[in-house]
This record gives C-alpha cells, structure tokens and sequence, in this order.
C-alpha cells in the first residue's frame, strides 16, 4: 500500500517536470529573406530577424558569414503518432522510476 503511494506521488512530481520543462523546444534558425549581402554585425542581423521579419533573434554565422534569424521550435519535433508518443513517455517514465526507487 505504502509503495503504491509513492509511487503515485512520483507520477504527479513527474508529470509536472514534463509539462513544466517538456515545453522548451530547440532553437531552430532560417535565413531571412531581407537581409542582403555579407554579414559582419550581430546587431544588423538580429535588427533586420527582430523587427522586419518577426523572429526572436539573429546572428551572423561564423564561417560562411550569413545573417541567420532564430525562433524557438516547440513542435517541430513531435512525432505524429500516438503509439511512438505512449512508447517514449513509458521509457522515460520507467527510467525516472528506477532512478527514484535507487536513491
């Protein structure tokens, strides 16, 4: 009886990591479409990703010397279907739980 308990308190602390910290996507990044020629400076770019193209941000790359504008990509990757979805959330669930029960 005791174990199904923490048990059950482990499934909610869970469950309320991932919805606090599954949300945090990757940073993805695009060239923007009215920045022309070589870019030299941070600023020009992120002015041009920020304020003429509605992103979050922009930076020059480093070695090719392009203007890229970035966005935090929440659902870009989630997979489509449920099963693959049920199957990672089990993984991640019984790994989270044998690493509690181990501590």
């Amino acid at each position: 009886m005791a174990r199904s308990i923490y048990f059950m308190a482990f499934l909610v602390l869970a469950m309320t990591l991932f919805a606090a910290y599954g949300v945090q996507g990757d940073i993805c990044t695009t060239p923007p479409r009215r920045y022309i020629g070589v870019c030299w400076s941070d600023t020009s770019c992120r002015k041009v990703c920020v304020e003429m193209e509605n992103f979050e941000d922009g930076y020059c790359s480093k070695i090719q010397r392009k203007c890229l504008c970035t966005w935090t990509c929440v659902l870009d990757n989630i997979p489509n279907d449920a099963g693959t979805i049920m199957l990672q959330d089990a993984k991640t669930m019984q790994l989270l739980e044998e690493k509690f029960l181990n501590e």
